[in-house]
Parts: C-alpha cells; sequence; structure tokens
C-alpha cells in the first residue's frame, strides 16, 4: 500500500463565530473539534499529518502536543485554501524520508467525518479524487460540474455560478485525495483569483482535466459528515449530529435510555449492556459504567467508573470517584474528586463526600459531609455528620474503623481515629481518638425549664410575688 499523507487545514479565524478562540479549538461533545478529527484521521494510519495554522497557532499547539505524526505549519498570510495546502506540502517534504504516495486535504471543522467515508475515498485510484453531496438548498457552495458520462470536469462557486449551474444540487464537500507528484505540481499552477488575490484549492479540478488525468467524485447519501463550523448555529447543528451518532451506538450495545433526546454523552464514555438512562442523565469525559446499572433523571457524571449493579438515583453529581457493585448514590449525592465507595454502600440524600474511601458497607444516609476520610467495612453514619477536615491552612484526615456507628449531628475534628465497634453519641464533638469498642459522647447537661401551671391560685400567687419584688 502506498503511503499516505494528511493536511489539516486549520489557520482560519474565527470571525463568524464572533469568538476569542480559534475555531477548531471550539468543544464538540466536550472535546476541540480538531482532537475529535485527528482521532478519526489517525486510524486511517498516515506518515505524517501536517496542521496547517494560523491564527493562535500556540493555542493549538499546546492543546494537541507535540507527537511524532504531527507536523505544524504556520500560514502567516491568508492567501486561500490552495497557498494553505502548498504551505502544508511544505513541512510534510521537509520531514517526510518517502515524497510520494497519497495525500488527503481535509478542513480543521469537520469533525464528523467516518473512517469508512475517508478509506472508500483513499481506495479511488484516480490522480484526484473528492467528496461530494446533494443538498436541497445548495446556496452558498461549489457546485460540482460532470459531463454527460458523469464524469468531473470542473467546480463552480456560487459568485460564478450561472443560472443553470446554480440549480445543480451537488456540492463539492471540500476534501479531496491526490497522487503526491500530481499535487506537487498542481499547486504551484493555481491561478490567483482577480477578485480575491486567493488561491482556491477547487482548481485542482480543472488542472487535473486540462492534463487529461481522471477525478472522481465520491457522492455521499448521508450530507451530515461534511458539516463544517462556521457560526454558533453550525456548532450547535455539529454536536446534535454527533451526540446522535453516539447515543445509536450505545442502543445497539444493549444501553436502554427513557428518551435517547434528553440524554447527554461524550466520545470518552463507555456504559454496559443493560444499564438504563432516564431523561436527563449527562456522561462526560471517561466515565466507564458497567453493566445492569439504573441511572435516574438528573444525574450528572463526570469522569467517573461504576461498577455493575451501581444505582444513581435523581439529580446526584458525581466527579472523577469510582463506585463499586451494588452501591446506591443520592437522590441529590454529590461526590467531588477522588473517593472511592465501596461495594453495597448507601450514600443518600445531600450527602458530600471528598477524598473519601468507603469500605465494604457503609451507610450515610442523609445530611453528611465526609472529607479527606478513610471509613472501615458496615459503618453506620448518622444524619448531620461531618468531618471538620479544614484548620484554615491544612486539611487533616479522620479515620474510622469498621462496625463503628456514629450518632446524628456527630463533628469529627481531624485528625482523629475512632476504632473497631466503637459508638459515638449523637451530637458529639470528637476532637480525641475513640479506643476500638468504647463509647464516646460529649453533651452540656440537659436543663428542663418549666412554667407553672397556669390555674387561678397560681396565677393569683404569681402576681402577689411580682408586687413583692420577687423573680418568679
Amino acid at each position: 500500500m502506498e503511503p499516505l499523507y494528511i493536511i489539516v487545514l486549520a489557520a482560519g479565524n474565527s470571525t463568524r463565530l464572533k469568538s476569542e478562540t480559534t475555531k477548531v479549538l471550539h468543544p464538540i461533545l466536550g472535546r476541540p473539534m480538531i482532537g475529535l478529527l485527528l482521532e478519526t484521521l489517525r486510524t486511517l494510519k498516515p506518515k505524517k499529518i501536517a496542521l496547517v495554522l494560523g491564527h493562535q497557532k500556540e493555542a493549538v499547539q499546546a492543546y494537541l502536543g507535540m507527537t511524532p505524526d504531527l507536523v505544524f505549519a504556520h500560514q502567516s498570510q491568508r492567501f486561500g485554501t490552495g497557498h494553505a495546502a502548498l504551505v502544508g506540502l511544505k513541512a510534510l517534504k521537509h520531514q517526510a524520508k518517502v515524497k510520494r504516495g497519497k495525500v488527503l486535504i481535509v478542513n480543521g471543522d469537520g469533525p464528523l467525518l467516518t473512517k469508512k467515508t475517508l478509506t472508500r475515498l483513499l481506495k479511488s485510484r484516480a490522480p484526484l479524487s473528492l467528496l461530494s453531496t446533494k443538498l436541497k438548498d445548495p446556496f452558498g457552495y461549489g457546485r460540482l460540474l460532470r459531463g454527460t458520462k458523469k464524469e468531473v470536469f470542473g467546480i463552480v462557486e456560487e459568485k460564478n455560478a450561472t443560472l443553470e449551474q446554480k440549480k445543480i444540487k451537488e456540492i463539492n464537500g471540500g476534501v479531496y485525495g491526490v497522487d503526491w507528484n500530481f499535487l506537487e505540481v498542481a499547486l504551484k499552477k493555481i491561478p490567483k483569483n482577480p477578485l480575491k488575490g486567493e488561491y482556491y484549492l477547487t482548481d485542482l479540478v480543472h488542472l487535473a482535466v486540462k492534463a487529461k488525468l481522471l477525478v472522481e467524485a465520491f457522492c455521499l447519501e448521508n450530507s451530515e459528515e461534511l458539516l463544517g463550523a462556521n457560526t454558533r448555529e453550525d456548532l450547535a447543528l455539529l454536536q446534535k449530529v454527533f451526540l446522535k451518532r453516539l447515543i445509536k451506538e450505545h442502543l445497539a450495545k444493549g444501553v436502554g435510555m427513557e428518551d435517547p433526546e434528553q440524554v447527554y454523552l461524550e466520545p470518552g464514555v463507555k456504559v454496559g449492556p443493560d444499564t438504563y438512562l432516564e431523561s436527563g442523565v449527562r456522561l462526560s469525559g471517561q466515565t466507564q459504567i458497567g453493566a445492569h446499572c439504573y441511572l435516574e433523571a438528573g444525574s450528572v457524571i463526570q469522569d467517573c467508573r461504576l461498577s455493575d449493579g451501581v444505582r444513581i438515583k435523581a439529580y446526584s453529581y458525581l466527579e472523577a470517584s469510582k463506585v463499586d457493585s451494588g452501591s446506591v448514590i443520592g437522590p441529590f449525592a454529590h461526590l467531588r474528586p477522588d473517593n472511592v465507595v465501596g461495594k453495597h454502600c448507601k450514600v443518600g440524600n445531600f450527602v458530600e463526600l471528598k477524598k473519601t474511601k468507603l469500605s465494604d458497607g457503609v451507610k450515610a444516609g442523609h445530611l453528611t459531609y465526609l472529607g479527606d476520610s478513610e471509613v472501615g467495612k458496615e459503618v453506620n453514619i448518622g444524619a448531620g455528620t461531618i468531618t471538620c477536615n479544614y484548620d484554615g491552612k491544612r486539611k487533616h484526615k479522620t479515620v474510622i474503623g469498621e462496625g463503628v456507628f456514629i450518632g446524628s449531628d456527630t463533628q469529627l475534628v481531624a485528625p482523629v481515629k475512632v476504632g473497631a465497634r466503637a459508638y459515638v453519641g449523637a451530637g458529639t464533638t470528637v476532637t480525641e481518638d475513640v479506643p476500638a469498642g468504647a463509647l464516646a459522647i460529649s453533651r452540656v447537661v440537659q436543663k428542663n425549664l418549666m412554667k407553672a401551671p397556669q390555674n387561678k391560685d397560681t396565677i393569683k400567687k404569681s402576681q402577689d410575688n411580682k408586687s413583692q419584688g420577687e423573680l418568679f
């Protein structure tokens, strides 16, 4: 197989997006679109990928990092797509040991392209091949010109098209597969557009036809793959289409959904079969969810790992945490980063965890905060319990042994340890370690202050006492 090289045109500004962020760094389902595109392009196993950058090139390079397969090229002056491709090819020539093969040219704002489509394009034996599609309203796009035998002989831009040409529904998709040798010669021959003073990549078609070379166009039935992003509306549409694709993939793998249109997923998310997602569930980052889980309405889960059989009750928020099988979280629970929840635990309503490890069978039913804590097996945490882990300068750890019972409204002032099978009475403030099996309790003496019964005799007596200056 001949070597493959790729040129990504990503030097454009974000003028129509009305954004200070360069177009290719705008997120689609939580990830910059250039990252999504490169993920697809790398499945083609190219020798090198040249990214032609302009606006905010440093930011794009910082995001992508320096990897062996990437070559960064800077288009300092914007002279059109033909010029950008030439800048990219020069960068490849400088890096590539083998200066032959096939060159794939794509736009940086095309994250919906699939490996299947690009592979089909690259299998063409024509010196120049391209992707096209048909639109009901092709206004603004370059029209593909075909001959009587359906051969491609040109592309005409909207502003240069005749009335008859404007009726053509097939448009240029802006994705090209080109033989290296032809591209190297043709890019230097592209004429400058007299109106814009730019060099258009579409003129490759005219140059190929002039040289009597075959030009092949693959017309995609699904035009969504060729969607780009010039406006905020375009960005929203890209995300909607990409999300629909991901949802379809998960449904096909056995994931149940109450209403697929009300579920949000990101590309890095994995969900096991027979897991069920109610409406309003959001799964983001690198979240991995096992089989037979149940996620109730409004659950938000980011960068978490849930084992099989976990239930997340409504409107719970989980970040960067692990939950083992059979545990129940929520409703309205908040797991901040770095928690490990063991098997068959219960983290109930309005419970917050931060950097805490719960061993198997721990129950914290409601209204509790556990931060920087380690809790042993089968511990019961009463309502209103908090770990006082911050002294104003540093965080301290609370350790609770196995089988401990923590009464309601307990404050554990860290650093502190509660030994195995100890009891802590309700309302206790624990400031010292509690030995194993002990009962810890700290309370003020209870006082019951009561008024005397209000009958006629006591009222008269009270009045008499007050008249004599006595206090009741």
